[in-house]
């Protein structure tokens, strides 16, 4: 239960840095919103998908006892409409790895307005792809990003 309580204050505090440091970043391409502290292993971007809809996705080592991992990450995702969080979405959240074997999709934990999975980033270097998807009004949506991202270059990744 502590560590659950402890989960849920990380996540807070990291939400509300994740949407404020993503209004500030350079845009990339097709209005893609995203920042990397290199140091710590913390992602941020924002992404717009069909019909008005954004996806906050926010990567960051998973809390491990008084520090944080360097193995096992967390993937953080807040569907936002006109500004708002979407309620009463499932999320499905996959990851492929740089040596090609992939993590199928599965549900990912709801906690408030944030979306929450565990992927095993470690065991091959190279960039992940991490991809989420949900189902709205009887349409399909899915978005991903690459972490670690690739240095940005006046706005557009090399």
């Amino acid at each position: 239960m502590r560590s659950l309580a402890m989960l849920a204050g990380v996540l807070m505090l990291v939400g509300a840095c994740a949407v404020q440091q993503s209004a500030t970043r350079p845009t990339g391409p097709a209005g893609v919103r995203q920042g990397m502290d290199h140091k710590s292993s913390f992602f941020v971007a924002r992404k717009a998908v069909e019909d008005g809809y954004v996806l906050i996705f926010h990567v960051m080592p998973a809390p491990e006892g008084d520090g944080f991992s360097r193995t096992f990450y967390h993937l953080m995702v807040s569907v936002e409409k006109e500004g708002k969080p979407v309620p009463g979405l499932i999320l499905y959240a996959g990851v492929k790895h740089p040596d090609g074997t992939r993590v199928d999709p599965a549900v990912m934990t709801q906690m408030g307005n944030w979306y929450v999975a565990r992927f095993n980033l470690s065991h091959e270097q190279g960039r992940h792809w991490l991809t989420v998807s949900f189902e709205r009004d009887e349409k399909s949506y899915m978005s991903g990003i690459y972490y670690p991202e690739r240095p940005v270059a006046d706005g557009v990744p090399s």
